[in-house]
């Protein structure tokens, strides 16, 4: 009884195998409703992906299994097993509205994700298209059955239950990233001489006087473009803002005058546009372009923390389906001026507050002002002068000297300096009182952050009196605040007629001459005396 048992086990056992066996065999029969789970890798998160089928799988009629590939309706392959790029060019160019579409759906939201979906055995054309920055080139995808031991080796022979398969399909999305830097190279004063005091340059902020000439380089890549776009839009462009003039005819292109076969050039007081050519474009994919130029500083610059900002900008075509789509990517450097005596900043809110004012003042500490109404100061703290002093700041290095006059307010303001050392003189006193021969040194030093803007600004006045302004930004780049420690100069002038206290120089002065003309005296008369005597 119990063998009997095990053999009636045993039965079942084989039988229930056989059954399993005889599942795997029918559901392993290819047919119309084979899928696979088809995916691009490296794609960015937010594009549209959408899949456009040229090749389909051909079935045996009695459900035998796959029999080949054939084209869909409205393609032209010479081999179906391997379309050219002409020939996917061409269906991209064409007729590609009318073929099968899967749209693909993204894995993530951000950066780089895998986009899958659904896809029939067969080659699909992937388009990337959508809000992206990169340049994607059309993607030739393959949804095949392979044959299981041989490497998933994708095959066009016929597959049925003789045999395991898969089905399956993968492509990695082949970009280019279109980037443009700009820096700035240097600077030179107004008669070509290199500017000496533009020590702190770092490629994205620099200082300037007015007058000086500040030189630029510009270096992107042209996009590599497939044959699958038929016309491309290539610019690159630069704006600069209004405290900045171009200086149009030094504009090279790779070291060269424009080439017209390879763009066209236009120019303003404000900037240029340079519109390559699409055929050009086509050809020289990942072809570098470096633009070089200049531009002066003029009168409407801005000052102090209000950059004079430099936008350089690359637009470029990056949806094959759409020829006048484009994407744009910019790069910014900054440039300033500095002033003494003006505000921080014109446009930046609760910073009007004056840089390190020089005020004229009396022995007295009295300020001199010429409208002592308009100073904003109690009266008995304020002497009022028909004319103000006049006062020249000269640049050490550069030898270039600014003039400036006190006012109602008793200060001066210089404005339009690089950073550097200067001299201070006063050429002409206020009104009533004597001139002061002494020269003050005054030292302008700037810092700037990583992305060029300006980072701290330093005044030291008599190599005593130290002003100290930085700035704290937004993750934007915009000014959140302006930290300072400021200090106020003050510039004595004497009235005339006023003599110093005794023991003074004045009084030995006096004395010295007195002297001398007694002495002078006794000596004309013993001449005299001496003469009668001789007669």
């Amino acid at each position: 009884m119990k063998n009997l048992f095990k053999k009636v086990s045993a039965i079942l056992m084989a039988a229930i195998m056989v059954l399993s066996m005889c599942a795997t065999v029918f559901a392993a029969i290819p047919s119309e409703d084979d899928t696979a789970d088809a995916v691009v890798h490296n794609v960015e998160a937010g594009a549209t992906v959408n899949a456009y089928q040229i090749t389909k799988a051909k079935y045996d009629p009695n459900g035998k299994g796959f029999l080949s590939y054939e084209v869909v309706k409205g393609v032209t392959l010479a081999n179906v097993l391997a379309p050219t790029s002409d020939e996917v060019a061409a269906i991209v160019n064409s007729n590609l509205a009318s073929l099968p579409t899967k749209a693909m759906t993204p894995a993530g939201t951000e950066g780089l994700v895998d986009y899958t979906a659904k896809l029939a055995p067969g080659y699909w054309i992937v388009i990337v298209s959508g809000t992206v920055n990169e340049v994607y080139n059309p993607m030739l995808l393959g949804v095949a059955y392979s044959e299981s031991g041989t490497d998933n080796k994708m095959t066009a022979d016929p597959v049925d239950a003789n045999g395991n398969w898969t089905l399956s399909g993968e492509a990695y999305a082949k970009s280019t990233a279109p980037s443009i830097d700009k820096k700035i190279t240097g600077s030179t004063t107004a008669d070509g001489k290199t500017n000496t005091t533009d020590t702190n340059l770092n490629e994205k902020g620099n200082d300037v006087a007015i007058g000086d000439i500040v030189n630029y380089e510009i270096t992107t890549h042209i996009p590599s473009y497939s044959k699958q776009y038929s016309e491309v839009i290539v610019n690159i462009s630069d704006t600069l803002s209004k405290g900045l003039t171009l200086n149009k005819d030094s504009i090279l292109i790779n070291g060269k005058a424009v080439d017209a076969t390879m763009g066209t050039l236009t120019t303003s007081d404000r900037g240029f546009e340079f519109v390559i050519n699409s055929n050009y474009a086509l050809a020289h994919g990942n072809e570098e372009i470096t633009v070089t130029y200049s531009a002066t500083v003029n009168d409407d610059v801005e000052k102090n923390f209000d950059p004079n900002t430099n936008t350089a900008k690359l637009v470029y075509s990056n949806n094959p389906l759409d020829k006048d789509a484009t994407k744009e990517t910019e790069s910014k450097t900054y440039t300033y001026t500095f002033s003494i005596g003006a505000a921080l900043s014109a446009s930046i809110q609760n910073y009007s507050k004056k840089v390190n004012q020089i005020i004229k003042v009396d022995a007295d500490g009295k300020v001199i002002s010429t409208k002592t109404s308009e100073s904003g100061l109690e009266k008995d703290k304020v002497i009022e002068v028909k004319e103000g002093a006049e006062f020249t700041l000269t640049n050490k290095k550069t030898g270039k000297s600014y003039t400036a006059t006190t006012g109602a307010d008793g200060g001066l303001t210089f404005e339009n300096l690089d950073a550097g050392e200067y001299t201070l003189v006063e050429k002409k006193a206020p009104s009533g009182f004597a001139l002061s021969n002494k020269e003050i040194p005054v030292v302008i030093a700037a810092t700037y952050t990583e992305k060029g803007k300006l980072d701290t600004l330093t005044i030291t006045i008599d190599g005593q009196r130290t002003s100290v302004y930085k700035a704290d930004y937004t993750a934007e780049g915009k000014v959140n605040t302006i930290t300072n420690t400021t200090e106020v100069t003050d510039v004595v002038n004497t009235k005339l007629g006023t003599l110093p206290s005794t023991g003074g120089m004045g009084t030995y002065l006096f004395t010295i001459i007195g002297v001398v003309v007694m002495a002078g005296a006794a000596g004309a008369f013993f001449m005299s005396r001496r003469k009668g005597s001789e007669e």
